[in-house]
């Protein structure tokens, strides 16, 4: 029976996924996540007829004709309270200022002689330097859609908009679970960790690191349940091969519902995934190899989409790129390292795609070379993994 493919293990991580509910956030703590519900504006911008200009509210009928001198009936600046223009009269009027009632138009200072009474020299129609009330945005009207990133702009409508809190996409927590006596022991240093922490934490995910866990499944469980305890989706590395000493594999090849096999991809051909149950909370575990190469392809390949089916399966994408020279398939999918070229097009790096971390750390793409067992030529479409 062939292994299955690489679309296989991914349906396989998807299906067991059951979305997060949205949260809702103050304003304070919205910054970089995404609105999971439209916004609708409970105040509206501006909040009322505002100046545009420093100079003088008055009626437009009584500057038709000018010159023509009018007397100042008071002041207003941002803030203070108004009251009503008088016929034949002019008031003087901050930017920001609400208008009077009762005036229509603003004539700017530079327009006027500035004294009191003020002599009009320039005239313009009514509603001329008024801001009105909802122009931007209406009380009721949709300020902001679903799926729209909250930044420094968004965060500064949404207060002008009357908002103190908004709905969100949760953002999924993600358990970090290496393992292996030679990173416990300290011989090896635990670059898995680091590098899906920092891939995990770039898809907007909230992350712990619970390793390195020893090569003892009752020490590993241990670890193990500590990170579901607190996570979303718990990752692990390493010991889901055939050797003596894997011991994910080894503590849970007998819960039901694990898988563990080869998937037809190179690097990372051992994979494994289940869920396990946290106190009646069901939270998915993707147990990726060890090696440093084969874990970070595996988790692009699987753990990314795992997050985003977490907080949004829409923001599931597979992003494609054209190939610069002719690429040759073998009989599984195979993760090359690569870098874009001048025209946008793909081009894969020489070297030790399957186990070079340096090579990894030059690239800018994985390619995703799919199982064709023949050259794919050069400016075809395939599809690539951002790093």
């Amino acid at each position: 029976m062939p292994d299955p493919s690489v679309a296989d293990h991914r349906r396989r991580v998807e299906q067991a996924i059951t979305r997060l509910a949205p949260v809702e956030v103050p304003l304070a703590q919205a910054r970089g996540r995404v609105l999971a519900a439209d916004v609708t504006a409970v105040l509206s911008v501006p909040p009322f007829d505002h100046s545009a200009m420093d100079g003088f509210a008055v009626r437009a009928a009584d500057v038709a004709a000018v010159p023509v001198e009018l007397p100042v009936a008071g002041v207003v600046a941002a803030g203070d309270p108004v009251t009503p223009l008088e016929a034949g009269t002019a008031i003087r009027i901050m930017t920001g200022a609400e208008v009077p009632p009762g005036a229509d138009l603003v004539v700017p200072f530079e327009w006027t002689t500035g004294t009191d009474p003020v002599r009009v020299l320039q005239t313009a129609a009514a509603g001329r330097h008024i801001r009105r009330e909802g122009e931007d945005v209406a009380a009721g009207e949709v300020a902001l859609r679903a799926g729209s990133v909250v930044g420094a702009a968004q965060l500064g409508l949404l207060v002008s908009t009357g908002h103190a809190s908004v709905l969100v996409h949760a953002r999924p927590r993600v358990g970090i679970v290496s393992t292996g006596a030679e990173l416990v022991n300290g011989s090896v240093p635990d670059s898995n960790s680091a590098t899906l922490a920092a891939a995990a934490a770039g898809l907007d995910a909230d992350v712990a690191c619970f390793g390195p866990a020893p090569d003892d499944p009752d020490g590993f469980l241990v670890q193990l349940r500590e990170a579901a305890a607190v996570s979303d989706l718990v990752v692990t590395t390493g010991g889901v091969s055939a050797g003596d000493h894997d011991v994910v594999k080894a503590a849970l090849r007998d819960v039901p519902g694990f898988w563990f096999g080869p998937v037809a991809m190179k690097p990372g051909r051992p994979q494994g995934f289940g869920v396990l149950d946290v106190d009646g909370r069901q939270v998915p575990v993707l147990c990726l190899p060890g090696t440093p190469v084969a874990a970070y392809a595996s988790f692009l390949l699987y753990g990314s989409r795992a997050v985003a089916a977490l907080a949004d399966p829409g923001r599931i994408e597979v992003r494609l790129a054209r190939l610069a020279v002719p690429v040759q398939a073998g009989d599984r999918t195979v993760l090359l390292p690569g870098v874009y070229d001048e025209n946008g097009h793909v081009v894969p790096l020489p070297g030790h795609a399957g186990h070079s971390q340096r090579l990894l750390a030059t690239a800018e793409v994985l390619l995703v070379v799919p199982p064709r067992e023949q050259e794919i030529p050069a400016g075809e479409a395939i599809e690539v993994l951002s790093l």
